[in-house]
């Protein structure tokens, strides 16, 4: 296995230490009694808390997108710590998938789009091409909305765009 880089490993886990403490995760929470990621109830969990704290990088006006990928990255990090692995700029093809989990010996492929006219044509596009390179089934298109939230209810909606990609809206 390739030892990660310092831009790829060190970087991102500095820059979201202090998100990742507050957020008070027992990563057992996520794990089947197989052993298995129960990646639904992570998913389901990190919208709860997008909503609760998304203030945290909406509010902001530098590094708006950076700033979106940080705070799900520390999410992801306390949990997958108990177990698995993330790939941060997963070189499929050198395309760069956002992010690659691998747990308990399967793999979870997300993409990350700040929402715009083509982000979701562009990320279906991308995520495709991924998990066809990388022998998945499915996996995660999640757009980010940069401004103030006014419809909560429509943070977190899910929706299959093809049998391959669910998209979240955040």
């Amino acid at each position: 296995m390739n030892k990660p880089s310092i831009y790829r490993e060190i970087i991102p886990r500095e820059l979201t230490a202090t998100r990742q403490e507050m957020l008070g995760i027992n990563p057992q929470w996520y794990v089947k009694p197989d052993g298995k990621l129960d990646i639904e109830k992570l998913l389901d969990t990190y919208i709860e808390f997008y909503k609760q704290h998304s203030e945290l990088i909406t509010k902001r006006r530098t590094y708006t997108e950076a700033a979106h990928h940080l705070l799900f990255m520390a999410w992801l990090q306390r949990i997958v710590n108990g177990g698995g692995q993330i790939s941060r700029e997963y070189a499929a093809g050198l395309g760069r998938l956002d992010l690659c989990i691998e747990f308990a010996g399967e793999r979870f492929a997300f993409e990350l789009k700040l929402n715009s006219q083509i982000a979701l044509a562009e990320g279906k596009k991308q995520l495709l091409d991924y998990l066809d390179r990388l022998g998945l089934d499915s996996g995660w298109l999640i757009i980010f909305n940069r401004g103030e939230i006014k419809e909560w209810d429509e943070v977190g909606k899910r929706e299959a765009v093809n049998d391959r990609i669910e998209v979240i809206w955040m």
